[in-house]
């Protein structure tokens, strides 16, 4: 005789849907780099201009809590994924309430973030996230590794992005998508970081958001 326990069941369906989100996340973040390998980092005031350019998503720079749940905001998320830099938002904090209030909320694509608190957190709310690394040294680019390997981020953002020499480096060592960026302001420049293997590159000048 086979007993069915509703708990046990419960708790498999649980697993089964979280580990269908992860793989989701991780196919349709690498979907959406593929469609075109230019990120739009914009200005609140400039959303909607990224929105309207050929950059497969947006990563918002700043911006005021509030300014999130206009309906303008709110409509342009829905035309093309945006992406939210948590560090930089006004009222926003880097722990799990916050992650839920986007998820919940704000609904974003996703997150960037250098805080590894904030990564884990908004994983478990179901957003993707992007971690941010800053590249000064060896040292640096060995404790990146390390939190990133521990935080399983959906994709990574290396700063600066003027130094595409270490992007096979971390390809090699994580796996992950590797977003540019950081002090890259010409075409040659995007094209440097593509040839080292950069998945896409994240622009801040808008100049080139339609390369």
């Amino acid at each position: 005789m086979c007993y069915y326990d509703p708990l046990l069941f419960i708790i498999w369906l649980t697993m089964l849907d979280a580990t269908m989100k992860e793989e989701g996340s991780h196919m349709n973040i690498r979907e959406m780099l593929q469609t075109h390998p230019i990120i739009a980092a914009a200005e609140h005031d400039h959303v909607a201009l990224a929105v309207r350019s050929k950059a497969c998503a947006v990563l918002l720079m700043h911006g005021k809590i509030t300014s999130l749940l206009e309906t303008e905001f709110q409509e342009l998320r829905k035309q093309k994924p945006v992406f939210i830099h948590t560090d930089l938002v006004k009222g926003l904090s880097n722990d799990k309430e916050a992650a839920a209030f986007l998820a919940g909320h704000v609904q974003p694509a996703g997150i960037v973030s250098t805080k590894s608190a904030t990564i884990r957190a908004a994983k478990k709310e179901g957003l993707l996230t992007i971690q941010r690394v800053f590249l000064i040294d060896t040292g640096s680019f060995q404790t990146a590794i390390r939190s990133i390997k521990e935080n399983e981020p959906d994709a990574i953002e290396i700063m600066p992005g003027i130094a595409p020499s270490i992007i096979p480096a971390f390809q090699e060592q994580t796996g992950l998508p590797i977003i540019a960026a950081g002090l890259i302001s010409t075409p040659e420049q995007v094209e440097e970081a593509m040839k080292a293997g950069a998945d896409a590159v994240s622009l801040s000048r808008s100049e080139l958001w339609n390369l």
